[in-house]
């Protein structure tokens, strides 16, 4: 696990100042939705012209919900590739405790929020937002580990990372199995030919272009297909060839930071930007069905990711399938898991599907997911900072 830290110490550094930008972006949002929220909402729901509103992206949210999203997702395809190869996924030993630990924190996240939802609100509609609190932000959850820095065990670093790798493509199939419409046969036949297309440039070209131009045309066929068109990231970030060139680094790589890059610094604010401008004006307690969405998620999203991640890893260790590196204990480990609660991207993602006519419902998302974000992010740095000192103290 060690070694694994060394070769991750690039990928986690690039979540050190994500955070920031992304934390500056939701605190611009929440100022601006709720000190001028005409604005606000006029802005992003401007309507494009018959050029722009290609694929049916037809205003500014559109383009960036279900465009420009599609460079995240490359992003987090190109990520699970390499980790895959040279990271904290390439042994099948290693990956496969935070690997079950993703999986265990989904599964008990969406179960809490069918079991508080339908206790609260038994509604349908209410209940088809199970998916959304099931992923982790990776720049959420590595940038709290960061902001304790040597408080906290660079293999538990290497441990989340794994995990919200793991979490990530779960999500991503989650997303495009829950938001299938109706499906337009040609143009998804369209789509799996530029997926063959892709897997027979993986033999022989090395260069980035034409596996951004394969996302975009991708892109286009998912999104006249009627699947999730931003998908179309991962698919071909996961099939960018990883293997050395002798001594020229992969296309995977060449592509992974420049991306990263992009995703980071523009389209995630943009994204928070455009998505976290929640009223705080209290109106989604006033409602039995809106509380219950509120509520829902701030306990999947705290006590159900818990829970999910922390039991199975003690479960793994009490089996003897997993065992904690030096410095690791199951006090940070739980204060890890609170961390991975905190964020926005995906569950926003989830909510536009799952909310898509019901703005009520959509805004109670919002608030639900700020409010376990802070509380995740709060609980999570005291826990690691107790078991810190703990630590400390056991060694003096």
């Amino acid at each position: 696990m060690e070694e694994l830290a060394t070769e991750q110490s690039d990928a986690t550094s690039l979540a050190r100042w994500p955070s920031v930008v992304l934390a500056f972006a939701l605190l611009a949002a929440l100022v601006w939705a709720n000190l001028a929220p005409h604005s606000y909402h006029q802005i992003f729901g401007t309507h494009l012209s018959n050029f722009l509103s290609l694929a049916n992206l037809a205003s500014v949210e559109d383009w960036l919900n279900n465009g420009l999203m599609v460079v995240f997702f490359l992003a987090v395809g190109l990520e699970v590739g390499h980790e895959r190869r040279h990271g904290a996924l390439a042994e099948n030993r290693s990956a496969l405790a935070p690997v079950l630990a993703a999986l265990g924190g989904m599964v008990v996240a969406a179960l809490s929020y069918l079991l508080v939802a339908a206790s609260w609100h038994g509604d349908a509609t209410v209940l088809s937002g199970w998916g959304i609190p099931m992923a982790t932000d990776i720049a959420f959850a590595l940038g709290g580990l960061q902001l304790l820095g040597a408080k906290v065990p660079s293999s538990l670093r290497v441990f989340v990372l794994a995990l919200a790798v793991a979490d990530d493509v779960f999500s991503v199939i989650a997303l495009g199995v829950t938001s299938a419409a109706a499906v337009s046969y040609l143009w998804a036949l369209a789509a799996v030919g530029v997926v063959v297309v892709v897997l027979f440039m993986r033999q022989s070209v090395t260069s980035r272009s034409p596996y951004l131009a394969a996302t975009f045309l991708l892109w286009l066929a998912m999104a006249k297909a009627g699947i999730e068109p931003i998908l179309a990231g991962a698919i071909v970030g996961v099939l960018v060839p990883t293997t050395e060139v002798g001594s020229a680094p992969s296309t995977s790589t060449k592509l992974l930071r420049p991306v990263a890059l992009i995703s980071s610094a523009v389209v995630l604010p943009l994204f928070v930007l455009a998505n976290a401008g929640v009223s705080l004006s209290g109106s989604a307690f006033q409602a039995t069905q809106t509380s219950a969405v509120v509520m829902a998620l701030l306990f999947a999203r705290t006590a159900g990711k818990v829970v999910g991640i922390a039991g199975t890893v003690f479960v793994l260790r009490s089996m003897g399938i997993f065992r904690f590196e030096k410095g690791v204990s199951m006090g940070n480990m739980i204060g890890a898991s609170l961390l991975c609660g905190v964020g926005f991207t995906v569950p926003l993602l989830y909510a536009s599907v799952a909310f898509s006519h019901n703005d009520a419902l959509f805004a109670a998302t919002q608030l639900g997911l700020l409010l376990a974000s802070l509380l995740g992010l709060t609980s999570g740095i005291v826990v690691l900072l107790i078991t810190a000192r703990k630590a400390k103290l056991t060694t003096a």
